[in-house]
């Protein structure tokens, strides 16, 4: 159970980047050789918010993907910088996908992401704030893999006391 989780963890920890943009060369066009689940994040801060009317457009072929904004924003280090999963979506076909951006003024983002911090912090401007592109899991296939590797340790950890002291079982 443990090593199930760890693996999970570990596999999300080490998830691949497909592409680096910025909101400056939009629409981007980016190659995907690999089908699955990808996330768009945000790099620069660790607070990253949808003010407004803040949308992805992605295409292929002129055949529009379903983009949807995640509910957990998972952070994470991207070359020393704070990033956020702020969008997700899922590549059914290998192929060139078209990545439009539209009201990017309505996108808020912080450095900090706590409350306290956040209330007098200045929004990022869109200069300092970049775009990653990687692939992804799905929030339940997280959260069952942390269970299962803190539920693996701790019934390891209970199996190795119960191995060196056997008066326990009296």
């Amino acid at each position: 159970m443990f090593f199930f989780g760890m693996k999970t963890l570990i596999k999300k920890y080490r998830s691949r980047t497909i592409a680096e943009l910025n909101f400056t060369e939009n629409p981007s066009e980016i190659y995907i050789k690999k089908t699955g689940t990808y996330a768009v994040c945000i790099i620069g801060g660790g607070y990253a918010n949808n003010k407004g009317d803040f949308d992805l457009h992605i295409t292929n072929n002129g055949n529009k993907l379903d983009v949807l904004e995640k509910q957990m924003k998972f952070k994470f280090r991207h070359k020393g910088k704070l990033a956020t999963e702020f969008y997700h979506f899922e590549i059914k076909n290998m192929g060139k996908y078209k990545f439009e951006f539209k009201n990017i003024a309505d996108l808020e983002a912080k450095e900090s992401m706590l409350l306290s911090k956040r209330m007098f912090q200045n929004t990022l401007s869109v200069n300092n704030v970049g775009i990653v592109i990687k692939e992804t899991s799905s929030n339940t296939k997280f959260i069952i893999g942390l269970l299962m590797a803190v539920f693996g340790f701790n019934i390891a950890g209970l199996g190795i006391i119960l191995a060196f002291n056997p008066q326990l079982y009296m």
